[in-house]
């Protein structure tokens, strides 16, 4: 029997969770690649964890029998493979599948089963809009963000969407639409959350692009707009320092203190394009800060 513990999961989750696995079975000289999140496994322990924590891909449908394949040939799970084929029947219960996927090799103890199969059902029963507003949320947390948006288009297109989800969904959609560099469809998603839900988190987040896109001034203005200006934009002016406030001690200002050089000395068109650049660079970095 191999006893190997080991980083969970091979690619950017891995990063992020800083999480180890204790593998005691069969680990696969080849991985199983689940397209859906960009993840890849190579021992049924790194299964089992993996399917807990996204059930929600599954409230409509079950793995892929290329899946069962992969636990047959490659992690050498014969009983298993015999198990579950007999179960992807669409008409057969999908709980008799996972109930059977997750007792075979005892990674999680009864309890444990029965909480994961319970939240299952809870996810199976809610409604259809929360359904495809999680699926989205999960795609963005993959870096799935284009598939996100039309997981909350579909949320949506859902009938008796309360005022308040209807604003969650577009504050998720702007998140999304920033991490596609769409940022004037980010501006809409986050005012028309706001206008629905009314936090502030959207209309910062609104605020600071506008900042990026156009500088802090244009940003100000915009928010004058809205009730209770004044006291919002000094706030926001301070969070927003929050994400430059190592500016002056990174490669940044560096490349800032050269744009000023060169439009002190009539290069203004190179000061221009590096500028460009360095604007870039920020909101590359601003992504990384917009999270679900």
């Amino acid at each position: 029997v191999n006893f190997v513990i080991k980083d969970h999961y091979g690619g950017k989750e891995v990063r992020k969770m800083r999480e180890s696995l204790i593998c005691i079975g069969k680990i696969g000289k080849k991985g199983y690649y689940f397209e859906d999140t960009g993840i890849q496994i190579f021992s049924y322990e790194e299964l089992c964890y993996y399917l807990k924590r996204h059930m929600i891909c599954y409230i409509h449908t079950l793995p892929g029998e290329d899946l069962l394949v992969y636990l047959r040939d490659e992690l050498g799970l014969e009983k298993l493979y015999k198990q579950l084929i007999r179960l992807t029947d669409p008409e057969k219960d999908q709980m008799k599948y996972f109930s059977a996927l997750f007792r075979e090799g005892h990674y999680f103890n009864e309890d444990e089963i029965r909480d994961i199969l319970d939240e299952y059902r809870s996810l199976m029963n809610a409604p259809v809009y929360r359904q495809k507003k999680w699926m989205g949320d999960l795609l963005v947390r993959s870096g799935r963000s284009a598939r996100a948006l039309e997981s909350y288009q579909e949320a949506l297109a859902e009938e008796d969407l309360e005022k308040n989800e209807i604003g969650r969904i577009y504050h998720n959609i702007g998140i999304a639409e920033s991490k596609l560099f769409r940022f004037q469809n980010a501006k809409i998603a986050f005012i028309k959350a706001y206008q629905h839900l009314g936090e502030e988190k959207s209309l910062f987040y609104y605020y600071a692009i506008t900042a990026l896109l156009e500088g802090i001034e244009a940003a100000g203005e915009e928010l004058k707009e809205f009730e209770d200006s004044d006291m919002l934009l000094d706030a926001f002016e301070e969070k927003f320092a929050e994400y430059q406030e190592d500016f002056q001690y990174n490669a940044v200002s560096e490349i800032y203190k050269k744009i000023v050089f060169l439009n002190e000395n009539g290069k203004e068109e190179e000061a221009k394009i590096k500028k460009k650049r360095l604007v870039r660079s920020l909101q590359r970095d601003f992504r990384k800060e917009i999270e679900i």
